[in-house]
């Protein structure tokens, strides 16, 4: 039982330390083009209303 707990406990602690050190998943340098688009489109309403 208490080699069960020790290995458990290396385990998570593995888990960890490497989820703490590694990048995101995935790829970092994707350009999210609906939230351009979307600030694109707030920006120029709230210039239209800016002028009343």
């Amino acid at each position: 039982m208490i080699t069960f707990l020790i290995a458990m406990a290396v385990i998570v602690t593995f888990a960890a330390v490497v989820s703490h050190y590694a990048g995101p998943a995935g790829s970092s340098n994707v350009t999210d083009r609906d939230a351009q688009r979307m600030h694109a489109e707030l920006s120029a309403m709230h210039g239209r209303t800016s002028n009343i």
